[in-house]
């Protein structure tokens, strides 16, 4: 039976002990209530500590569903900074203590995202449309029909040439006309975010952050431009929805073994600041770098760990410098147990999310 702790849905403005719903995680008869600190609170509900990766997907989906479910229902009445999915900590005073130390960042989002909407823009060619003005082009048309001409000649190569004609005509396609959308869309923005799109027949996909009084605003600009396109694009709109692409909360737990290990790798010291980390790791990488080894001995395993042990224990010093007064970040087993990392992720950070067509 897994151990019962805290799920964390976001942080919203209040200093109030508010009560939602009752369709907690894992349990529909859990409640959902704040838990506050200043004039912010964390939106939670009680439920067992779950571990997603060895969880079918299933199982995962319908978490994810009720995790995002809480936070739209929050949102009708509060600006609330999602956290990101799968986020437990053990106990109420975790919650606190997450509340204490990212206060600072909280409160900036929250005035960065206050009254605000994201919206989730999809542009899709129509098929049939766009395919049929791509084979009328000069070059193409003239191609198509001498292969047609010859029939009992495969002709692979030109094949293969009129194939590459038609991706690199619909490339061109798909930048001019995501970069015109884009332009009419964003005028009504207050930010905006775009994501890998999933083929060559999608045009454009984003997130607009948006006033919630501009959103009438915002559909009618999408609606003259699909009278525009006049068939030949399609557009998937989804939301009103919470900031996900543009404030979405990370916070974990730092492990002593794994800084400890970066610590003795980089030769530091219990007690370090961002610049000496950053000059171990010049004279270390100087050393290692496959580049500067003249004897031809594998190095490529010491210089990553290099970088990763680098890469740890600045993020760490970074974090904890932000919650203390001092310019020095301590190493100390105590002292690292007792860390929390809090990020505000943006877009551009997060994992793509793909709107499915």
């Amino acid at each position: 039976m897994n151990e019962e702790g805290k799920y964390i849905y976001g942080i919203i403005q209040t200093n109030e002990k508010k009560s939602f719903c009752s369709i907690g995680l894992n349990d529909p008869k859990k409640e959902v209530y704040t838990v506050p600190h200043q004039d912010i609170s964390a939106v939670i509900s009680d439920s067992p500590i779950m571990a997603y990766h060895s969880m079918t997907k299933d199982r995962v989906v319908k978490d994810l569903f009720c995790h995002q479910w809480v936070i739209e229902k929050v949102m009708k009445n509060h600006t609330i900074i999602p956290m990101k999915f799968g986020t437990f900590v053990e106990k109420k005073e975790e919650v606190l203590e997450i509340l204490k130390n990212g206060y600072k960042q909280f409160r900036e989002a929250l005035n960065l995202i206050s009254n605000k909407i994201e919206l989730d823009v999809v542009a899709l060619w129509n098929k049939e449309i766009i395919f049929k003005e791509i084979a009328e082009e000069r070059e193409i048309k003239e191609l198509k029909e001498r292969i047609a001409s010859n029939p009992a000649d495969p002709q692979l190569n030109d094949r293969i040439k009129l194939g590459r004609m038609v991706e690199k005509s619909l490339k061109n396609k798909n930048l001019e006309y995501a970069e015109e959308i884009l332009s009419a869309l964003k005028e009504e923005a207050f930010d905006f975010c775009t994501h890998d799109t999933l083929d060559n027949t999608m045009i454009l996909n984003s997130s607009f952050l948006l006033d919630r009084n501009r959103e009438k605003d915002f559909d009618k600009k999408l609606n003259e431009l699909d009278e525009k396109y006049n068939k030949k694009i399609n557009f998937r709109y989804v939301g009103p929805l919470p900031p996900y692409g543009f404030s979405t909360i990370e916070v974990k737990k730092w492990q002593f073994e794994d800084i400890d290990k970066a610590r003795r790798l980089l030769g530091l010291g219990e007690e370090i600041t961002p610049a000496e980390i950053k000059s171990a790791h010049r004279k270390l990488v100087f050393k290692y770098h496959p580049d500067k080894n003249p004897e031809g001995i594998p190095l490529d395993k010491e210089f990553n760990e290099l970088t990763q042990a680098y890469k740890l224990l600045l993020e760490y010093c970074q974090s904890d410098l932000k919650t203390q007064n001092t310019c020095r970040c301590s190493l100390r087993k105590e002292k690292v147990e007792n860390s929390i990392l809090i990020k505000i992720l943006k877009m551009a950070e997060e994992p793509v999310r793909i709107l499915d067509p």
